[in-house]
């Protein structure tokens, strides 16, 4: 365990301050358990790219002004429970290497300007209960395999561009574990409309590695089959129990 002033380092909470500039990379390579630092002034400044690296159970960047994609080498943070990107500014597609995160039971990356399809990789987190991805620019079809994960409790995709949901998604919407309000499904009610569904829809769009976004390295032959599922396997997902989301009161702590 690395040392900071002589004391053994393992909670690092910089929340609700008014930091700027850039954060520095070696802060992914202390070994720590937790590690706040949303709720600041960090602007113009993509994520380093060792994020990856860090031992961090619990990590929140919500609330700046990040900006650029969300770094591949996130896929290696095996440690990760939860992680919050909400509220920034990043762009991009998101990398297939966040369904390495198999620990991961909240993945919240709201309120952003991502956009591309879900890549069929985040079939593999079997134990997220908690995917947000709402108010972005994604679009394509709901990934059945997404709305099929076991634990899966909530399922935010609302004011995006989606254009299709299959049947395991519609029963979780009836559930009620899946907002897909201000989409693009012309059969579900309180969508866009048309005229804007098209224009954006028209607009080009193209992700990196687009080929990765139907690798599922978590499946036999790294690719999703609709036969590879086991019926309703939402059904034993439970209301979540977490914890970082708390962080963003600045009343609040783990």
């Amino acid at each position: 365990m690395k040392t900071v002033g002589g004391m053994n380092l393992t909670f690092l909470d910089l929340r609700f301050n008014s930091l700027r500039g850039s954060v520095p990379p070696q802060a992914f390579n202390l070994n720590l358990d937790v590690f706040f630092i949303n709720n600041n002034r960090f602007a113009v400044q993509s994520l380093p790219t060792n994020i990856g690296d860090t031992t961090a159970v619990y990590l929140t960047f919500a609330n700046n002004n990040f900006t650029g994609s969300i770094p591949p080498s996130i896929g290696r943070a095996r440690n990760l429970l939860e992680v919050l990107f909400l509220n920034n500014q990043l762009t991009g597609c998101l990398p297939y290497e966040i369904g390495n995160l198999s620990q991961a039971t909240v993945f919240d990356a709201s309120s952003n300007k991502l956009t591309g399809p879900i890549p069929l990789s985040f079939g593999c987190m079997k134990k997220i209960q908690i995917l947000g991805l709402a108010n972005n620019q994604f679009y394509g079809e709901v990934p059945e395999i997404i709305c099929e994960l076991p634990m899966i409790a909530n399922l935010s995709l609302a004011n995006n561009y989606f254009t299709s949901i299959g049947p395991a998604c519609r029963r979780l919407m009836l559930k009620k574990k899946l907002d897909v309000k201000k989409n693009c499904i012309f059969d579900l009610p309180n969508q866009r409309s048309e005229a804007e569904c098209a224009a954006f829809l028209w607009k080009k769009k193209a992700c990196n590695r687009m080929e990765t976004f139907h690798l599922v390295p978590c499946e036999k032959h790294s690719y999703y089959s609709e036969n590879s599922g086991d019926g309703d396997r939402s059904a034993a997902a439970a209301d979540p129990a977490t914890r970082t989301y708390s962080t963003l009161s600045p009343h609040h702590r783990l």
